[in-house]
């Protein structure tokens, strides 16, 4: 196995354990979690906005500098709203969420496939298929749903998504020592 594979292959054991260690964590407290997702993201708006606002101000000029202002400040206001009516940003952040776990289990479906070969792709398959049943869960609880199911969705995720990449740091040295795939490239 040359260095680079071996690297490589540590990496995502390494972020497979950091995964489910996160998920298990979001799990066991998941209104914490879910709560804090929500005030880390209105601060990150809020943030956001206030620097557009700057460096629409130092650096932008005539109509752009009127537009950019005007987006910062949105996203500031955004912010701001989410930060003292979390029921709002908790109705986004699902929202979100659903557009991002589409991709994601899309996706992972789609690795799953090409890596058929590889003795971890029915976790990243099942990793997959389960972030499809998350977006057809949130739409059912659309907007209603609390903090909870953000920290559970999150917690689940990753927990799965961490056993995929462990279970593929193990495929991907096998492959890459018996040699028979050499375009691996981790």
């Amino acid at each position: 196995m040359n260095r680079n594979t071996k690297m490589g292959s540590k990496s995502l054991m390494f972020m497979g354990i950091v995964m489910c260690l996160l998920g298990i964590l979001l799990l066991a407290s998941p209104i914490a979690a879910g709560e804090f997702v929500i005030m880390a993201v209105a601060a990150v708006l809020t943030i956001t906005g206030i620097v557009q606002v700057i460096q629409s101000l130092r650096y932008s000029v005539g109509l752009q500098r009127i537009v950019s202002i005007l987006l910062g400040l949105i996203v500031t206001a955004l912010g701001v709203l989410v930060w003292f009516n979390p029921e709002i940003g908790s109705g986004l952040l699902m929202a979100l969420l659903m557009i991002f776990f589409a991709v994601n289990g899309l996706w992972k479906i789609s690795t799953a496939m090409r890596f058929r070969s590889a003795s971890g792709w029915v976790w990243l398959l099942l990793s997959g298929i389960l972030s499809i049943a998350f977006v057809a869960l949130l739409w059912s609880q659309w907007p209603v749903a609390g903090a909870w199911v953000i920290g559970v969705l999150i917690g689940i995720d990753l927990l799965l998504s961490g056993i995929a990449m462990i279970a593929l740091s193990f495929s991907a040295r096998r492959i890459r020592s018996s040699g028979y795939v050499d375009t691996i490239n981790l």
